[in-house]
């Protein structure tokens, strides 16, 4: 009996690490992980958490304000790299979009729509 909780427990162990990170691709918010919500305005969904504040997001990603729309945690990539395929690495304190960056980083990049 000891031997199966014990399997049981690992199993569920295993299971609740397997969510989806910031910026994955999704289909409805149980696709994402744990506390994030999938954005369906974004092609293909986009796994993410909003409201955020300056450090609340996953370390993989960083909190951007995007004024009238909110704060979201948006992936993190780094010049034009590490973006899933049908997004861009954009900054929005260069002017690129209308977003501030909320964490203090010497340069903000993440993924998003151009």
């Amino acid at each position: 009996m000891g031997l199966r909780l014990g399997l049981l427990i690992t199993l569920i162990s295993v299971s609740a690490g397997c969510g989806k990170s910031v910026g994955d691709s999704c289909s409805n918010n149980s696709a994402c992980g744990a506390g994030l919500i999938c954005d369906l305005s974004v092609k293909d969904g986009y796994c993410t958490r909003s409201p955020c504040r300056k450090g609340e997001c996953p370390e993989e990603s960083v909190c951007v304000d995007f004024g009238v729309e909110a704060s979201w945690c948006m992936r993190r990539c780094d010049n034009g790299q590490g973006c899933r395929s049908g997004l861009s690495c954009v900054s929005g304190d260069s002017g690129e979009l209308s977003a501030q960056c909320l964490d203090d980083l010497k340069s903000c990049q993440f993924c998003g729509i151009k």
